[in-house]
Formats: structure tokens, sequence, C-alpha cells
């Protein structure tokens, strides 16, 4: 089962209050004397809070005497404006959104290291070190992505968290199917998400635990939202897409936000209490690289080659290789083939034996 750490209940600021009653508008105007006497606060109180939720990025028209009027949704993903959107119980609660930080995964795991709680969310919007698997770095430029890491403290073995970075990607497709029906999200063992063989987010998931025991678990997820093919640095220009590019629209970040926090939280619910079994219909579904040849590449100058043959319940990845042998492998980067490459070991490898799991 999911950790339950005791705290307080969470409350949301002035500001996300002045904003929900202003969502609440509806686009028409909202008095001033209004919002001052829901919240209890003075006419100069929330002519303050309408500025900071200005300098946020919100587009808010003011009329003397009138009142003050949401023209469109904030697109920075802040506290104030996600709070308002939340549907999950614990995931966001609290947020903390930074316009610039190194790496959101480092944010967060050095506040879980001190104590934070389940749910704890840090969101950037732009990242000075972003970091993907095996230590490479994440293109994060400002004003476009999503880049946020979820402080988690599940009650499970040790052995069970590899398949963690699944469940998330599961969930990250779920809510781009319900925002965008028409989009053919899949998801690309071990960590990735893909639009036409195009790359659209990665989830990096970091353990620490002692012995058998979890301590904490950070989920880090980059989504490309609104990020512009003129953009994309030279080297990614090729392989890389986003929500905008694969739907022709612009999309506001913090509600995307908001209902990614609200599907992973379901999608970890279920995970903590039956692991990954209830997920691998919608994997085998959604899987990239099923009966694809793929090259899987190794820490150690390891390289598996076959054929991908699905993500097993454990979230290891079944290769077949040649005369039928199969392997299971937990770990690595794959990378697709081209149809006509015959699969086969890497040279100098060791001959594959029958059933071997490879870390």
């Amino acid at each position: 089962m999911c950790a339950r750490p005791k705290r307080a209940p969470f409350a949301q600021s002035t500001t996300a209050r002045v904003l929900s009653l202003l969502r609440e508008g509806g686009g028409a105007f909202v008095s001033g004397e209004a919002i001052c006497r829901r919240l209890g606060l003075s006419r100069v109180a929330v002519w303050k809070h309408i500025h900071t939720l200005a300098d946020q990025g919100c587009r808010i028209e003011a009329r003397r005497h009138v009142g003050y009027r949401l023209t469109s949704p904030p697109d920075l993903p802040t506290e104030e404006a996600v709070a308002p959107l939340l549907g999950a119980r614990r995931l966001g609660r609290p947020l903390l959104f930074f316009r610039e930080a190194d790496s959101t995964n480092r944010q967060a795991a050095s506040r879980a290291a001190a104590g934070a709680p389940e749910g704890l969310v840090i969101v950037a919007d732009y990242q000075s070190a972003g970091r993907g698997r095996m230590g490479r770095g994440w293109y994060s430029p400002k004003g476009a992505n999503l880049y946020f890491s979820i402080v988690l403290r599940p009650d499970v073995g040790v052995a069970h968290v590899p398949s963690l970075p699944l469940v998330a990607g599961c969930a990250v497709a779920r809510t781009l199917a319900r925002l965008a029906p028409d989009l053919p999200v899949r998801v690309k063992w071990p960590n990735d998400l893909l639009v036409d063989n195009r790359k659209l987010g990665g989830i990096l998931c970091e353990m620490a635990a002692e012995a058998d025991r979890v301590e904490h678990v950070v989920v880090g997820i980059g989504l490309n939202v609104n990020l512009r093919r003129g953009r994309l640095p030279r080297a990614l220009a090729a392989t890389a897409t986003s929500l905008a590019l694969a739907t022709g629209r612009t999309w506001p970040r913090a509600d995307v936000l908001a209902a990614l926090l609200r599907e992973f939280e379901e999608a970890y619910d279920l995970w903590c209490a039956e692991g990954l079994e209830p997920f691998l219909p919608e994997l085998a579904a959604r899987d990239a690289l099923k009966g694809r040849p793929v090259r899987i590449q190794q820490s150690a100058g390891r390289v598996v080659e076959g054929i991908a043959a699905g993500i097993q319940s454990d979230g290891s990845l079944l290769v077949r290789q040649d005369a039928g042998t199969e392997v299971l492998v937990y770990s690595g980067d794959a990378h697709l083939l081209p149809p006509e490459k015959e699969a086969g070991g890497a040279p100098g490898a060791p001959p594959a034996k029958k059933n071997p799991a490879l870390p």
C-alpha cells in the first residue's frame, strides 16, 4: 500500500483563491467587492493579488467600477494556477514553482531527504541542468514545456520500484488521451513517450532506500508541451515532438499539469496495491517496441539485440534472440533497428542462455 504520512491539511494561497474566483466567473467580470467579501480582503489586497497573477502570466482585464475578468487561462504552472484545478488528493499539495532550477529531481530529492511529505511537487519553467537517464542532459527551454518532480513514499519492496516509470508512462498517456483523443501516444520501454516515433516526453525515477526498505522515490517527468520546431536544437529536430506540434494548438501548461497529477495519483495508488499487473494490457496496446527489432545498450558496454516481445509484470522487457532464445532485460537504452537488421548478440558477448535475467 502507499504511505500516508500525517500532515496538516493543504491550504491554497490567497492568490490561488483569487484566481479560482476569476475562473468561476467564466469569462465575465467579477466585482472587486465580491472578491473582498468572499475572501475577507481589502480592495488594496485584492489589487496586489491581481498584480501577482499578472506577473505570473495571467491576462486579467480590470475595469473601474466593474471588476476583474480573466481573459485567458494562465500558462505558467505555478501553485496559484494549478491548485484550483487539482483533482488529486495528495499530489501537488504542496506544489513549489521555480522560474529557474538546476533540476527538479535534484530539488525534490533534497527536500525528500529532509523529510518532505509524499505528494510534494517541484515544478520549474526552466532547468539549467535538467537530467535524463544514464546521466544525460534534458533540454529544458523556458516558457514551453513541463518539467516537474513528485516525492513519493511507497510502502513497497525495492524490487518493485523499477516498474514505476512504466506506470507514470501510462498515466501521462491516459492524460493525453483525454486531452487529445486522436493523439497516438506510445510508451517506449523503459521510460519514454512517443508520438509518431518522435519523443514527446521522458520519465526519470530516482530512489533512496535502506536494505529492502524504500525511503522515498522521486518521479521526474519532462513533457514537451508548447515547444515549436524553431526552438529545437539541430540534434533533436529529427527525433523530438511536442503536444503543440502534434495537435496544431497551444496548451495551457497549468491545466495539463493538474490533469497529469490527477491521473498519476490514481495509477500510483493502484500500483502500490497491485503492482504492474493491472497495467500490462494497456502497456501491450501502447508498446512502441513490441514485435520490432531492437538493440538494448546496457552499462559496461553490454548490448542485447533481438525482437522485443513485450513488457513483463516485473517491468522487464522480453527479447527473443536467434533460435528462439529469450532474455529478460531490466535496464538499458532501447534503440529500434531497421526491419531488415538480423538480430543477434553483440560481438564478443558470451553466448546467450535460455531465459537469463539481464540487469
